[in-house]
């Protein structure tokens, strides 16, 4: 996925990533894709701090700054995969409204920039950000654009901002009222509070993994053809890994999803593509 070019904490407003609630992909309550009508794939994350509206206030000049500059260096819209990246955001839309709840309420738009600095990221309100330059040099078909997406929308169904947020201010010292600024203010400039955040910021990447796989497959997208962008990514060797590792391996990511595909096979099989 994205290998933020920005301080460590745009990389936490871009993909947050914990696991500390009832969020995780709700596998289980999945049985026959074909009799199930309407499959929960995530239930609502609980126990967090703040609102959703005021993370999602706090994150809006993220995107701002990113297409303020795209326009400037006249990156900003897509040229060569408009058709495709809007049938694949399109379907993935209507198919998270139906089995993510808490997706109905989310703002989703997709913006498309050309900016190699770029690769794909999400906000909290269900801002998707994607760049054309990113999907010429890794992405190697529809499906695992798809995939891409889904992962992407996955954070925002999530909450893994919010999450990210709730369990930083857990690490810090109680005695202290912070805001969601605050929050931010320690994540960029502490590095033990980063360190110690960072197997939950792993785990968000992985349940970002398994319920966009998921997501994507109930959308009509064949779950091995999506695995593409990660396989391709993990031929050219793992990326050098930073002082704080956001991301699981390749390989485990690669292992975890495999393990999801028979699943993933049967919600593709009952929901065909167009």
């Amino acid at each position: 996925m994205a290998a933020w070019a920005r301080t460590i904490v745009d990389w936490i407003r871009r993909r947050g990533g914990l696991c500390l609630s009832t969020a995780a992909v709700c596998c289980a309550a999945i049985t026959d894709p074909a009799s199930a009508a309407q499959p929960r794939l995530a239930d609502p994350p609980v126990g967090l701090a703040w609102s959703a509206e005021e993370i999602d206030h706090a994150t809006r000049d993220t995107a701002t700054v990113l297409i303020d500059d795209a326009r400037r260096r006249d990156q900003l819209g897509c040229q060569r995969h408009c058709e495709m990246l809007t049938r694949v955001f399109d379907r993935l839309m209507t198919q998270v409204r139906e089995e993510a709840p808490q997706a109905a309420g989310l703002n989703w738009q997709l913006t498309v920039l050309r900016s190699a600095s770029v690769e794909a990221m999400a906000l909290p309100g269900g801002h998707v950000i994607v760049s054309e330059h990113f999907i010429d040099e890794a992405v190697p078909n529809e499906d695992a654009l798809a995939f891409v997406l889904a992962h992407e929308m996955a954070h925002s169904i999530l909450e893994h901002e919010r999450q990210a947020l709730t369990f930083a201010r857990m690490l810090l010292p109680r005695q202290v009222p912070r805001t969601v600024a605050d929050i931010y203010v320690e994540i960029d400039h502490n590095l033990g509070l980063l360190k110690a955040m960072e197997p939950v910021m792993q785990q968000g990447e992985r349940e970002a993994d398994e319920l966009g796989l998921l997501l994507a497959a109930a959308a009509g997208h064949e779950p091995q053809r999506q695995l593409a962008f990660l396989e391709r990514a993990a031929a050219q060797g793992e990326p050098r890994r930073g002082l704080v590792q956001t991301h699981p391996t390749l390989v485990d990511r690669l292992g975890w999803l495999r393990e999801r595909l028979p699943l993933a096979q049967r919600l593709h099989q009952g929901r065909p593509a167009d």
